[in-house]
């Protein structure tokens, strides 16, 4: 079973990493241009796309959104540790990973909870055919970008729970994935 498990993380790890990571930095680069290309034609040219800034706005928040997941999977995200350290150098392991347990149990509900509830957001977007402000740009296709994001963040966490749970009990699983690697306050 952990053998299963194992090769199955590092699947979705891959794509994450070399997939959904890539995607999302060509598609920032895109926003970037275009935003660039914006610009010079406003200002210089005198011409306007009504739709460009929606476009730039939801290319850029979808990409970030996507990287989220790319984040939460390499634990790279913010965490605030002064506690945990303290803790830890005090010799409370179990205790610390207990916290970082339950951390990540309330991670995955919260993931979990953000894209259930999208689905039908996502739905109802698409049978109204909401549009941005500009009123050309469909909004679902952004909506599902989110909601994406959220499943794949909810996704990786549960892989979290399970090494977690399982450092918990004294072994070691995904010697690979990173454990503690969070932008320290």
């Amino acid at each position: 079973m952990e053998h299963f498990l194992d090769r199955t993380y590092r699947a979705i790890r891959f794509i994450l990493d070399q997939v959904i990571g890539n995607l999302a930095a060509v598609v920032m680069l895109l926003a970037t241009c275009f935003a660039i290309y914006e610009i010079i034609n406003r200002y210089i040219f005198g011409n306007v796309f009504q739709w460009g800034q929606d476009a730039v706005t939801y290319m850029i928040s979808g990409s970030v959104f996507l990287f989220f997941a790319v984040t939460q999977a390499r634990r790279s995200h913010l965490a605030v540790t002064a506690g945990i350290e303290l803790l830890r150098d005090k010799g409370f392991l179990k205790t610390v990973l207990a916290i970082r347990t339950l951390v990540t149990m309330m991670s995955l509900t919260m993931f979990t909870a953000y894209a259930l509830w999208g689905i039908p957001a996502v739905e109802r977007s698409m049978m109204m055919g909401r549009t941005s402000q500009s009123m050309v740009l469909l909004v679902w296709p952004f909506q599902l970008a989110l909601l994406i994001s959220f499943a794949l963040m909810a996704l990786v966490t549960a892989f979290h729970l399970y090494q977690d749970i399982q450092a918990l009990r004294g072994k070691k699983v995904f010697p690979w994935a990173p454990v503690e690697e969070g932008l320290e306050i």
